[in-house]
């Protein structure tokens, strides 16, 4: 897969010519308290992409959103999916099946549950409400979600073709991805789930080149979902995305896309502006002159890493044996507990931020995840250490030598 394709991560660069071993001061001292040797036989513990930008994502407990799952039996739409992702699809397409597309929306505002209400009395909508209802579906559910704007690269001479599609938080793949709830598809590159920006880089690189659009529940390719701009392949009309900060959508006032949002600029955006409107009356996008954009070339501020149980381990304590194990989470908007699972034993909650690793020669392994308030699993975080007695070395605990 091509680089630019990849999740957004702050990870820093290890030179390849210097072997690290992460943690090293830690095994160090625990080699010369116990006459041991330590090898790290998998890492898997990525440093998070932390955001400056002010997100708000809808409270599960919201009365509102509570009415709004129970009412709609969401429990029952993504009932039976394999995955968190094939519930992610399951509640797309129900969301393209609750609203009629139209030109000319039934009612005023985007009250999520005033839109579902009126397409069942034969109203009709556009890409905004479907995008608002998904993201009002996921929040209900407890999957982190957020709504976009997006559009494709055009000059003030040529006609913008904004579209309103959503950004949802998927554990299992660790990374943001673009769905369009407004036509039931997402794209996706060697069968990697793609994220607005990920699809706009590669119209810029590869004129979109190896993206497929997947339409459906059952994540059928097919040779294009959306029309866009005619002529031209689909990863075009993601040149320009903006997303909202602002995505407690059950807030009651029926109004969306409050400022501020957020706009990622590269080499290629900074050079340009965006436009909307058709010619001859195409204009400067309003929010440039109202001062809500809030612009960023650091892709850590588009793109948070979410449910992240990043880990450090600290030196140890006067106890023999022990690795103390410290959990990192910038950001996870249903957060309940951790759950950590040493070895092959059984999965165990702890409430704080902090577990002391039992270490022993042979194989240890220690795997640490968020786990919501709906019960959904974050990714795991995990480290696996081959420990063997070194006869050579003498023992320095509890005295150091």
């Amino acid at each position: 897969m091509s680089l630019d394709t990849q999740p957004v991560s702050l990870a820093p660069e290890v030179p390849a010519e210097i072997p690290a071993r992460p943690f090293d001061n830690v095994w160090l001292e625990l080699e010369r308290r116990h006459g041991w040797r330590v090898e790290v036989a998998a890492y898997d513990n990525p440093r998070p992409a932390v955001s400056r930008m002010p997100f708000c994502f809808q409270d599960f407990d919201n009365r509102f959103a509570a009415e709004f799952r129970v009412r709609n039996r969401l429990d029952e739409v993504v009932a039976g999916a394999k995955s968190e992702w094939d519930a992610i699809l399951k509640l797309r397409h129900w969301v393209f099946v609750q609203l009629v597309n139209g030109t000319d929306p039934a009612v005023p505002g985007l009250e999520p549950a005033t839109l579902l209400a009126a397409s069942r009395s034969g109203g009709t909508f556009f890409c905004t409400h479907f995008a608002t209802v998904f993201v009002a579906a996921a929040a209900a559910l407890g999957i982190p979600a957020r709504k976009l704007a997006v559009d494709g690269e055009h000059l003030p001479t040529e006609a913008s073709n904004m579209h309103g599609v959503a950004d949802v938080w998927v554990n299992e793949l660790r990374k943001w991805v673009c769905v369009d709830p407004n036509y039931d598809h997402h794209y996706e590159l060697d069968g990697v789930p793609l994220n607005a920006e990920e699809v706009g880089r590669r119209w810029q690189t590869h004129r979109g080149e190896g993206i497929v659009a997947r339409v459906g529940p059952e994540n059928r390719a097919v040779p294009r979902a959306r029309t866009g701009i005619a002529g031209k392949p689909e990863a075009c009309a993601l040149f320009w995305h903006l997303i909202e900060c602002r995505n407690d959508v059950f807030r009651r006032d029926g109004r969306g896309g409050k400022p501020p949002v957020v706009l990622p600029l590269d080499d290629a955006r900074k050079r340009q502006r965006w436009y909307q409107g058709k010619p001859p009356k195409t204009f400067e996008h309003k929010r440039y002159a109202s001062g809500t954009f809030l612009f960023t070339e650091e892709l850590a501020d588009a793109y948070p890493d979410l449910d992240a149980a990043h880990f450090e381990i600290l030196p140890p304590h006067k106890m023999p044996y022990y690795g103390r194990v410290q959990f990192y989470t910038p950001c996870a908007p249903y957060f309940s507990h951790y759950e950590v699972r040493v070895d092959d034993g059984t999965p165990e909650r702890i409430e704080g931020m902090e577990y002391p690793w039992r270490l022993h020669p042979g194989r240890c392994r220690f795997e640490v995840r968020t786990v919501s308030v709906m019960g959904r699993q974050g990714p795991a975080y995990s480290m696996a250490l081959e420990i063997t007695e070194d006869a050579a070395r003498q023992p320095g605990w509890p005295a150091r030598a």
